[in-house]
């Protein structure tokens, strides 16, 4: 079974509920149910693809239940990805623990990393964890930027790879399952990922970077309604969480 039909069938599996929130943020996405669940989600990069919305797609996410929602996870359509990777997080949370980043990331340090998509943030704390960078990003130029055409072999030579969420829309997540299961680990950011380590570790990823809600809920969710950045967001702690890949690296 593939990683798309591990999603579906997760969520599935859950208690459906009606929509009664949505938001498709600068940043970032956000759902809440009628029951009081909620997640984050991923707004696809608008340097990369034009944020253009169809009619059809926004009356779908109008007319969805949490499920019909979350089952968007295979769509390539920005509008539609985003909403689907909240609702996601939202009916398969993680759990509440996890690491701190910081006591984890110098497990790469002076080891080359293969970047897939650039964020500005990101990228400034990953030097500082002492990350020998190599990003594919078509949108950035740079000694350390390449196309992103060129990312499987980047990761090929790389002893460890940082994927962005955006992997799961563009499909590299599954493209470079072979070349992610040999490197040193494989980590995969949020947000809008949902809990499914072992989902993920099939694909070679070995550590899970999600936000987790420290803060008050609605301070959170005006922030993503007003443009906010989920990685600045006060109200969000963001932690790793090993996949059983991990144990067999």
């Amino acid at each position: 079974m593939g990683f798309f039909e591990d999603v579906v069938n997760a969520v599935r599996e859950r208690e459906n509920s009606l929509v009664t929130r949505l938001i498709l943020g600068w940043h970032a996405s956000l759902v809440v149910a009628s029951d009081g669940r909620w997640g984050i989600g991923c707004v696809p990069n608008p340097l990369k693809e034009a944020h253009t919305a169809r009619e059809a797609h926004t009356n779908l996410l109008l007319e969805g239940s949490m499920r019909q929602l979350a089952e968007l996870i295979v769509s390539p359509f920005p509008q539609e990805f985003a909403a689907a990777t909240a609702a996601c997080a939202a009916l398969l949370p993680f759990p509440a623990k996890g690491f701190r980043m910081d006591a984890v990331m110098p497990c790469a340090r002076g080891d080359k990393v293969a970047v897939l998509g650039y964020d500005r943030e990101l990228t400034s704390i990953m030097r500082d964890w002492g990350w020998n960078l190599a990003v594919f990003d078509d949108n950035r130029q740079g000694p350390d930027c390449f196309p992103q055409k060129d990312f499987a072999e980047g990761a090929a030579r790389a002893d460890w790879v940082w994927l962005s969420p955006e992997a799961i829309r563009d499909r590299w997540l599954i493209s470079t399952a072979d070349v992610l299961k040999g490197k040193k680990g494989c980590f995969l950011q949020g947000p809008g990922l949902p809990w499914l380590p072992e989902g993920f570790a099939s694909a070679g990823v070995t550590h899970l970077v999600a936000p987790m809600a420290t803060g008050d809920a609605e301070t959170i969710r005006a922030r993503i309604s007003a443009g906010g950045d989920p990685w600045l967001c006060p109200g969000l702690e963001w932690r790793v969480h090993f996949t059983p890949a991990s144990e067999r690296r």
